[in-house]
């Protein structure tokens, strides 16, 4: 009889996982639709048409059920073209035998949380991998290929980024700057991403996924001169005094991004999404496509060298 009654509750447990199980493998739905992939636990959920989505906060969910036919729409086309492969968790010890090895290939791999403080790895294969909450303080990714690379809560303090390729890549709330230890939510600081590869990469702030509020992302006095943004989204991003010396930002989303006192000498923003933007003291010098800006209207602050020819 004891014995049954322990295959029931076990039964029953297993039902009860299957019933949280979400759709688009937990990926927040909401985030889904806006066009990001954002893995969750599925701790904040609902039913819709007899099936489980999951969301990354209370908001979120919120927002899904404003409109959740067209919700699901959107985000079942973005997961079918953009769905990641099965990402394979890897040792400690045996990332670190990648590491030492001249192929270096942790693509498609699962890293988070692991240790990589000082360590080079310029010479790895990293696309598609997943560095949540690992430790790169002082590590060389000088050139190193992050295509699609997965770096949310990162510790990156005084990790070489230059030349590196972050295409695609997703680095919400990632840790740059010194912290003296505090995981400082969404800083950048004084990084060096100069000649990086950031082609359609996420910086920006994702308004329906903050549970603990908006935070905005500081990347007060980066370089990112040279650096390769087309079609990133950088919104409401704080740059101010940044080198983006000849960078090109085509087609990026700047709405609300604070530029007051960088230097945007001989960039190229044609198409950039400027709206609310502060350009306060901004250099723009020789800046390429300020024609054809969108929102410069709506900019904020007094920039210098910027008139658009009439």
């Amino acid at each position: 009889m004891k014995s049954i009654q322990i295959m029931l509750a076990t039964v029953m447990l297993l039902l009860s996982q299957l019933a949280y199980a979400g759709e688009f493998d937990d990926h927040c739905a909401t985030g889904l639709a806006g066009g990001m992939l954002i893995k969750t636990k599925c701790e904040v959920s609902t039913i819709f048409a007899d099936k489980t989505y999951c969301f990354a906060s209370q908001a979120s969910k919120e927002k899904f059920l404003e409109s959740p036919d067209a919700m699901v729409k959107k985000a079942a086309a973005f997961y079918a073209r953009n769905a990641e492969p099965v990402r394979e968790k890897i040792s400690q010890a045996d990332a670190v035998n990648q590491i030492k090895s001249k192929s270096c290939d942790l693509s498609n791999k699962d890293a988070g949380y692991l240790e990589f403080d000082g360590m080079n790895l310029r010479h790895c294969n990293m696309v598609n991998t997943s560095f949540f909450g690992a430790y790169l303080r002082g590590a060389n990714l000088s050139g190193a290929n992050l295509e699609r690379a997965y770096l949310n809560l990162a510790r990156l303090e005084n990790a070489d980024l230059s030349y590196a390729n972050l295409k695609d890549a997703i680095i919400f709330q990632a840790i740059f700057d010194k912290t003296n230890n505090a995981r400082v939510i969404g800083t950048l600081g004084n990084v060096d991403m100069s000649e990086a590869n950031i082609t359609k990469g996420r910086f920006g702030l994702d308004i329906g996924n903050q549970p603990m509020g908006a935070m905005r992302f500081d990347a007060i006095g980066g370089n990112f001169s040279n650096t390769n943004f087309e079609g990133a989204d950088i919104n409401r991003n704080n740059v101010r005094f940044g080198n983006f010396r000849n960078a090109n930002l085509r087609n990026t989303n700047l709405f609300r991004a604070d530029f007051s006192k960088a230097d945007l000498t001989g960039a190229d923003i044609t198409g950039a999404d400027l709206n609310e933007a502060v350009l306060d003291g901004t250099i723009m010098s020789g800046v390429k496509g300020i024609e054809a800006i969108k929102g410069y209207d709506r900019s904020k602050g007094e920039c210098v060298d910027c008139k658009v020819a009439p």
